[in-house]
């Protein structure tokens, strides 16, 4: 996130600070962060968007000027407030992409991604990371989050753009949810690098042999990440976790987590991502 740009998170009981600039700061109280007339007009400016749910801005000593831009989840519920401080002269530098999540926790296999128009789950977005590290962190996440309990983390996706998240449980009238936001960083890792060969060796692997993996619950068989674009079958409740994937040839018990490291053979009808 360019210098300047500050996130705060206001799903909990009060305005945290996830991030200044390129640190992060682990819902820290907005008071530990900033101080005397900053952190009043601070405390002003998420007072107005949390109630008009608009962007607001104010004009500082300096001169020196105040943006509040609200990060909307479902309902238009704000879910953060992306805010920068700089010289009223001059052009804020670009707006890192801000994203909302809420997923809906009555599942836990594969939860659905809450007024989502394409319908899409946590297995739509899961098989889209490169590292299986990033996978099974949020899949440990989900399954046992409690009321109240936040995670954060990165999700390196395959196309090298780094999202830094922050998520937390809350409850609602239609049950329990993992709210929160991801940061896109400015930089995609470049294509080759470290973090994104092994889910790129997999990718080789698996093609010449004709196979496919997943990361699946072990009770009910249904896929909760892809770890490769080949899937097997044409079926997109397979696809996103919804239905029980078809048998596997070999299984891995993921015994942490309740889930099974899956190899599908894929024949004729099997399908790619995209």
């Amino acid at each position: 996130m360019h210098e300047g740009w500050f996130l705060i998170e206001t799903s909990g009981d009060a305005p945290t600070v996830l991030m200044v600039g390129s640190r992060t700061k682990q819902w820290r109280p907005v008071s530990n962060v900033f101080r005397g007339s900053v952190y009043s007009v601070v405390q002003q400016l998420v007072e107005t968007v949390m109630n008009n749910l608009k962007q607001s801005q104010v004009l500082l000593e300096g001169p020196r000027l105040a943006l509040a831009h609200p990060v909307l989840g479902p309902a238009r519920q704000v879910h953060a407030i992306l805010m920068w401080i700089g010289d009223s002269t001059v052009l804020p530098p670009p707006a890192p992409r801000v994203h909302s999540w809420a997923w809906d926790l009555a599942d836990r296999v594969s939860p659905i991604l809450v007024d989502d128009p394409e319908g899409r789950t946590m297995t739509d977005w899961l098989s889209g990371c490169a590292r299986i590290g990033d996978v099974l962190c949020t899949l440990t996440d989900v399954r046992r989050a409690e009321l109240g309990d936040r995670f954060a983390g990165e999700w390196v996706r395959v196309d090298g753009v780094v999202h830094r998240y922050a998520l937390r449980s809350v409850a609602t009238f239609d049950g329990p949810r993992l709210v929160g936001v991801s940061v896109e960083l400015p930089e995609a890792l470049p294509a080759g690098h470290a973090e994104l060969l092994p889910r790129s060796a997999l990718e080789f692997s698996c093609d010449h042999h004709g196979t496919a993996m997943a990361v699946v619950d072990g009770a009910t068989r249904r896929a909760q990440a892809w770890l490769t674009d080949r899937v097997p079958g044409c079926d997109p409740a397979v696809r996103s976790g919804r239905s029980a994937a078809p048998p596997a040839t070999r299984l891995l018990d993921l015994e942490s987590i309740g889930s099974l490291l899956a190899v599908f053979e894929c024949v004729d009808g099997s399908s790619r991502w995209g």
